[in-house]
């Protein structure tokens, strides 16, 4: 166990983090508070004072994960250029890879997230971060469509939808593969049909 004091919100971080690396790794129902405590270096004890139940430090867990996701993707599109959706795109796809590279358990999580949105504690932790990705992206293409760029009959729920499920595939691609190492136009040429042809010429 560690002998280094740390102040309360850092231990609880450290913890907090310590946790999500193990329910990545063994799963929700796999996970012990033991080994979260082995993994942070403290006691289990500790774990119960900062959080109360394996439960809790869970839906923490899910709440820290999907902030990092939203937080990273609503700042890219809140100062993204209305003429060039191209450049958010590539900009939403390279944030999500480098997250996904970096993190390596964020991947897992997700899945792990969606293995258990028939919890209600679950969907209620991580639901409210995916609607706010859903809004942010919605905002987007209704000014992109304001300027002309995206056809009126292109449904903006859909296409957000669509936008956001970007990430799930890159998961889905670093889960099953260790990399990800798509290649930003092939993704963005799926993006083709809800676009107007001229962004994608010159």
């Amino acid at each position: 166990m560690t002998t280094k004091r740390l102040p309360a919100a850092q231990r609880r971080k450290q913890i907090l983090k310590s946790a999500i690396t193990v329910f990545a790794r063994s799963t929700y129902h796999g996970a012990t508070t033991k080994g979260i405590s082995q993994e942070a270096g403290v006691t289990e004890a500790l774990i119960y004072r900062y959080f109360g139940s394996k439960r809790a430090l869970f839906t923490e867990g899910i709440a820290y994960t999907s902030e990092r996701i939203v937080d990273g993707l609503e700042e890219i599109l809140s100062r993204a250029d209305d003429d060039s959706p191209l450049e958010t795109m590539q900009s939403c796809f390279a944030y999500y890879t480098q997250l996904l590279e970096r993190n390596e358990e964020f991947a897992r999580m997700i899945f792990l997230v969606l293995s258990e949105l028939d919890q209600e504690d679950v969907r209620a932790t991580y639901l409210p971060h995916q609607e706010r990705a859903l809004k942010a992206i919605a905002r987007c293409i209704r000014r992109w469509r304001a300027r002309g760029l995206v056809p009126e009959d292109v449904d903006t729920q859909t296409t957000a939808w669509m936008f956001f499920g970007t990430y799930l595939i890159l998961a889905l691609v670093k889960h099953s593969n260790g990399t990800v190492d798509l290649k930003p136009e092939h993704v963005l040429a799926l993006a083709k049909p809800y676009f107007k042809r001229e962004i994608f010429e010159g």
